[in-house]
């Protein structure tokens, strides 16, 4: 099954489930996007399935095109884009002030770990026939 790219400023944009403390939420204006290492979500979306900041978790100072920004580091039941589906996967949590609205970054982590193809001539999400 492939996945449509949607296009918001130029930027290919999919629709992702999360899954933390047993709790789904779907987020639907997220940026796939190979140049990113991490996946990272927009920490008021995800407030809405109790993701919060504690004293235990680890933070981080972020860099990339967006600007820098403080994050702190999350682990999620799953991350899910149509069928393909990471466990366990660890996320960045932050403000995401980046003068576009989207809900998040779908990184390569993810990426290479579901094994996905961006086919941008038919503006579609595939897997490998390998995975």
């Amino acid at each position: 099954m492939a996945i449509v790219l949607r296009l918001l400023h130029g930027l290919p944009i999919v629709c992702i489930d999360v899954v933390f403390s047993g709790r789904r939420l779907r987020l639907e204006n997220v940026l796939l996007d190979t140049g990113s290492s991490g996946t990272i979500l927009d920490a008021d979306k995800v407030a809405e399935i109790g993701v919060k900041p504690e004293g235990t978790d680890r933070t981080a100072i972020i860099h990339g095109v967006g600007g820098t920004e403080i994050v702190f580091t999350k682990w999620f039941d799953a991350v899910a884009l149509g069928d393909w589906t990471v466990k366990e996967c660890k996320v960045e949590i932050g403000a995401m002030d980046y003068g576009i609205e989207i809900d998040g970054i779908l990184g390569f982590d993810f990426i290479r770990t579901a094994g996905l193809i961006i086919d941008t001539n038919k503006m579609q999400v595939y897997a490998s026939l390998h995975f």
